[in-house]
């Protein structure tokens, strides 16, 4: 592994009504740290820059979940209205 790869540490908190979404870099430094909240609008901004697929689509977050490959986020896409899933680190809060 070089030096350049930065690890990114997911960590999600359930709360009552919402869960909080942080992003951390190994060090420490926070990336990001959002309020996931079932049935609100969020946007897909992947931490990655290479990653353009979908960047920028408006979603309705339905759920979470977890399975041997990471935590995603199961989606209502607002452009088409098509249901999809996403790795839970590209939502982002909307401006």
């Amino acid at each position: 592994m070089s030096g350049n790869n930065k690890i990114q540490i997911i960590s999600i908190k359930e709360f009552k009504h919402k869960s909080v979404l942080t992003i951390s870099e190994n060090n420490g430094d926070l990336i990001r740290k959002i309020d996931l909240i079932q049935g609100n609008e969020y946007i897909l901004n992947p931490l990655n820059p290479n990653k353009l697929k979908n960047r920028d689509r408006k979603v309705i977050h339905m759920k979470t979940e977890t399975n041997k490959r990471g935590i995603y986020g199961k989606v209502m896409y607002l452009d088409t209205s098509c249901p999809g899933k996403v790795e839970i680190s590209d939502l982002d809060t909307m401006l």
